[in-house]
Formats: C-alpha cells, sequence, structure tokens
C-alpha cells in the first residue's frame, strides 16, 4: 500500500488515514501469501523412474520430447536428470 511510502506525518498519509476511516478497512492489495494447489506441489519425475527415463533415453533411444510428455514434463528435466546420471556415473 502507499502507506509505506509516505512520510509518517506527510499531509498525504493524514489524507489516507481519513479515507481509510470513512470508507472502513482497505483491502490488500496482494493476498497474504496463500497459493493455490498442494501444500507439497510434486514436480518433475519422482525417483523411483529415473532409472527407467534413463534406459528408455539412452537404450530405446526415444526422444527427450517423448519422455518428457509422457512424464509431464520439459524435455530439458528429462537432458538434466540424464546429465546427472553421466556426471554421477563417472565421478
Amino acid at each position: 500500500m502507499l502507506i509505506h511510502f509516505v512520510a509518517p506525518h506527510g499531509k498525504l498519509l493524514q489524507k489516507l488515514l481519513a479515507l481509510e476511516q470513512l470508507l472502513g478497512s482497505i483491502p490488500p492489495l496482494l493476498p497474504s501469501q496463500q497459493h493455490a494447489g498442494p501444500r507439497e506441489p510434486h514436480y518433475g519425475i519422482p525417483p523411483e523412474e529415473w532409472p527407467n527415463v534413463v534406459h528408455r533415453v539412452i537404450e530405446h533411444h526415444d526422444s527427450l520430447r517423448q519422455v518428457a510428455a509422457e512424464y509431464g514434463v520439459s524435455y530439458e528435466s528429462v537432458r538434466r536428470l540424464l546429465r546427472a546420471s553421466r556426471n554421477q556415473r563417472a565421478g
């Protein structure tokens, strides 16, 4: 709200406070950090499916986009999973 940007005893603040008293409580501009959906959203590919994804892409030559579509993620997510798998095997 604009009250945060005005001087503590300025004329604008006094006018805003008078307007608030006249109209009643002014609702906040932004909701108080409430988000729709579950408290713990399940994004990405479940960890127990990672070996299956690696197997499908490397051995069966399924496209990244095809695998990503089946898991409801972007192909970049599948690509990152493959890169992490390669780095884990190498290191």
